[in-house]
C-alpha cells in the first residue's frame, strides 16, 4: 500500500514538473509578447532614437512581415538618451526585445554580461548567407573572443568637417591631405573671433568627447591604455599623454583659445548647431552629422584628420551591430530578422535615406564610385584604430575615469598630470 502511494506521488510530481516547464517557457518569453499567436511567432526589436529617426527600420519591419507569413515583427525604438539604461534594465528583468542594436563602444560589455547570443552556429547552418558580403574590419570588430556576436547595421569613420563659408570669408584655403595638427591649430586661430571682448566664433572644437581626443593622442604617439585594454598606469598618465593633453586642453583656455569651453558649447546650442550657424569652423566627428547638415544652409566639406608630428594619422570607425537576446525564446526567427536588418537591401535603404555608409562591400563600392564631397570620410577607413572599448571588457572603466579626468582639466578643477594620475590609479584598481 505504501509502495503504491509512493509511485502515485512520483507520477504526480513528474506531471507537475512537465507542466511547470511548459508553462515557464511560455511565461518567460523575452520581449513580453514574443510568444506565438495566430500561428505566428511574434518578435520585437529596438534601436536608439524615435519613430521618425527610425523610419528606415520601420520600413524594413513592414517588408519583413510581408515576406514572412510565420513571423510578425514589431519595431519599438527607445529614446537615445535613456537607451542604455532602459535596455540594461529590461534585459535584467527578462523583458528585453528579441533583437537590439549595440554601438561599437559596448560590444564587449554586453557580451561580458552574457545577454548576447553567439551567431556562429546559426551562420554555420545557413548556406544562404555569408559574412563575406560585409566589410572585413567591421565583422572582425564584432567578433568577440573568437565568436561572432553581432551583424553590422552601418558604420561611420571619423573625419575632419569644416565650414566652407567661414573659410571663404576669411580667405583661407581649405584643409588638405598634408595638414598636420599644428596646421589645424594655426588655422583655427585665424578663424576664431571676438567682438567686444566676447567670442563670436571658434576655429575648432576641442571638446570632451573621447573619440576625437583618442585620434589626437594616437597621432602624438600615445594612448590611454595598453594594447589589450588591461592597464592604465604608464599609459593614461605617461609623459607623452600628459604633454599631448596639456596642449589639447589649452586649445579651450586662455586669451588665445581657439575652441569653445564645454559651457560655451552648451550655451551656443552644441557643436553641430554652432557649425551650422557659422559659429564653429572645424570639428572631428562621424558622417552621421551629414543628415542634419543637409537640412540646413551650411556650406561644408570633409577632410582627412590631420597627421601627427611623425606623420601618423588615425581615425575610429563608429559602428552599430544587431544582437540577438540570449534569453529570446525564438532565436532562430530572431536570427532571420537580424539577417534581414543587416542585408544588402537594408544597407541600400539606409545609405540612400540616412547618408550612412553601407557595411556591405558591394554597396560601399557603389557609394565610392559616386561620392565626391565626402570621399575623405571613406578614405579615413584606412586609418582606423580600435579604442579601448573595442579591445577589452574593461573598456567602460577606462572611458568613465578618463572622462572624469577630462572634465576636471577643462573646468580647471585639477591639473592635467594630477587628473591623469588619479584616473590611471582608479582604472587599475577597479580592474583588479
Amino acid at each position: 500500500m505504501r509502495k503504491k502511494g509512493y509511485t502515485t506521488l512520483v507520477l504526480v510530481m513528474i506531471v507537475a514538473l512537465v507542466l511547470s516547464a511548459c508553462g515557464g517557457k511560455k511565461d518567460n518569453a523575452a520581449g513580453g509578447d514574443s510568444g506565438a499567436s495566430g500561428g505566428k511567432v511574434n518578435l520585437t526589436f529596438t534601436v536608439w532614437g524615435d519613430v521618425n529617426s527610425g523610419a528606415n527600420e520601420q520600413q524594413l519591419a513592414d517588408e519583413f512581415n510581408a515576406a514572412h507569413s510565420d513571423i510578425q515583427v514589431k519595431f519599438e525604438p527607445i529614446p537615445s538618451d535613456g537607451y542604455g539604461t532602459k535596455l540594461t534594465t529590461s534585459l535584467a528583468a527578462g523583458q528585453a526585445p528579441d533583437v537590439f542594436l549595440i554601438g561599437e563602444g559596448d560590444y564587449f560589455k554586453y557580451v561580458d554580461k552574457g545577454v548576447v547570443e553567439p551567431l556562429d552556429e546559426y551562420l554555420k547552418n545557413d548556406s544562404s548567407f555569408s559574412l563575406d558580403i560585409f566589410q572585413k574590419d567591421l565583422i572582425e570588430n564584432m567578433n568577440i573572443n573568437g565568436k561572432q556576436y553581432y551583424l553590422p547595421k552601418d558604420f561611420n569613420p571619423l573625419a575632419l568637417w569644416y565650414n566652407k563659408r567661414m573659410f571663404d570669408e576669411a580667405q583661407i584655403p581649405y584643409p588638405t591631405d598634408d595638414w598636420t595638427w599644428e596646421d589645424l591649430i594655426a588655422t583655427a586661430q585665424k578663424l576664431t573671433k571676438k567682438e567686444g571682448g566676447k567670442y563670436t566664433q571658434f576655429g575648432f572644437n576641442a571638446g570632451k568627447w573621447e573619440y576625437p581626443i583618442y585620434t589626437y593622442l594616437w597621432d602624438h604617439g600615445t594612448d590611454i591604455a595598453n594594447e589589450d585594454g588591461t592597464q592604465a598606469e604608464g599609459f593614461m598618465n605617461n609623459e607623452k599623454t600628459v604633454a599631448a593633453l596639456e596642449k589639447y586642453v589649452a586649445l579651450s583656455k586662455g586669451e588665445n583659445r581657439v575652441s569653445p569651453t564645454p559651457q560655451d558649447t552648451e550655451t551656443m546650442g552644441g557643436d553641430a548647431s554652432m557649425f551650422m550657424t557659422d559659429k564653429l569652423a572645424m570639428m572631428v566627428t562621424g558622417r552621421w552629422i551629414k543628415s542634419d547638415l543637409d537640412k540646413s544652409d551650411v556650406q561644408y566639406g570633409s577632410a582627412l584628420i590631420p597627421k601627427g608630428p611623425d606623420g601618423t594619422r588615425t581615425s575610429i570607425i563608429a559602428s552599430a551591430g544587431w544582437a540577438i537576446n540570449a534569453a529570446s525564446k525564438h532565436k532562430q526567427e530572431a536570427y532571420e530578422l537580424v539577417k534581414w536588418l543587416s542585408g544588402t537591401n537594408a544597407q541600400k535603404i539606409r545609405a540612400e535615406n540616412s547618408k550612412v555608409l553601407p557595411a556591405t562591400v558591394a554597396e560601399l563600392e557603389q557609394v565610392k564610385a559616386t561620392e565626391v564631397a565626402d570621399k575623405p570620410v571613406i578614405e579615413m577607413m584606412n586609418y582606423a584604430k580600435k579604442p579601448v572599448t573595442m579591445r577589452s571588457a574593461h573598456g567602460p572603466i577606462f572611458v568613465e575615469e578618463f572622462s572624469k579626468a577630462m572634465e576636471k582639466m577643462l573646468l580647471d578643477k585639477q591639473d592635467v598630470k594630477g587628473a591623469l594620475d588619479e584616473a590611471a590609479k582608479n582604472v587599475d584598481s577597479k580592474i583588479k
